[in-house]
């Protein structure tokens, strides 16, 4: 988690960025997201589709959750949400297909859901990300295409450092899954519902992120 960290916060006053002015914008829309992570944390510890190895962690939990785990979403948002402000600054007219890639990832996701629909982990996570997509493309489709040439580049730059945090979490193993509960395809030591876990999470934080920075602005004017 330190090394997560440290080149965001590092970065956080660069002042084409300036990612510390965001800071509310921040806690608003990582504090929702989170609060549904966690709650979905909570389940699935609970009914055993993924536990925690306590020889790798403290012995402070909440809930059957380990101290870590709560920092982890404080920590994982920050650096997420820095790298997507950090692509929209430096490279504010990037094109990456429009809505063509999430098009193609609301297909797969549901072909996922639905061909593996006993199965929890691989249910809940494509099929909520399959749903959200859905929705924002009828109900807030101008919003969401004003922010998903950024929102998908920030996903493929986050794979690189989440591969490598996943990587020690399921490699020693610390963090250790039921692969009755998952489509039992790993990429590595990573479960391949991993990647469109922390896609989801980036989808639902980013959209209430520029949901409030435009209501923000509004006022302003």
């Amino acid at each position: 988690m330190v090394i997560t960290i440290a080149g965001p916060i590092g970065l956080s006053f660069d002042k084409k960025v300036a990612f510390y002015k965001n800071l509310k914008p921040f806690l608003i829309s990582a504090g929702i997201a989170s609060l549904i992570y966690i709650i979905w944390d909570i389940i699935f510890t609970k009914n055993n589709i993924w536990k925690f190895n306590d020889i790798y962690i403290l012995k402070l939990k909440l809930f059957n959750l380990p101290l870590e785990e709560y920092l982890f979403f404080i920590i994982v948002p920050y650096a997420s949400l820095f790298i997507y402000e950090c692509i929209k600054s430096y490279f504010p007219n990037l094109k990456l297909g429009g809505n063509l890639p999430w098009k193609i990832i609301t297909v797969f996701s549901a072909f996922m859901m639905f061909s593996n629909i006993s199965k929890w982990y691989t249910v809940i996570t494509f099929g909520l990300l399959s749903g959200i997509l859905m929705i924002t493309f009828v109900i807030k489709s101008k919003s969401f295409k004003s922010i998903s040439n950024h929102l998908f580049a920030s996903w493929l730059i986050c794979l690189l450092p989440m591969s490598y945090v996943n990587g020690v979490l399921t490699g020693k193993p610390i963090l250790i899954y039921n692969d009755a509960e998952n489509c039992n395809v790993r990429i590595g030591t990573i479960p391949f519902e991993d990647f469109f876990y922390h896609l989801l999470y980036m989808v639902i934080m980013i959209f209430i992120y520029e949901y409030i920075k435009s209501n923000k602005s509004k006022k302003s004017i």
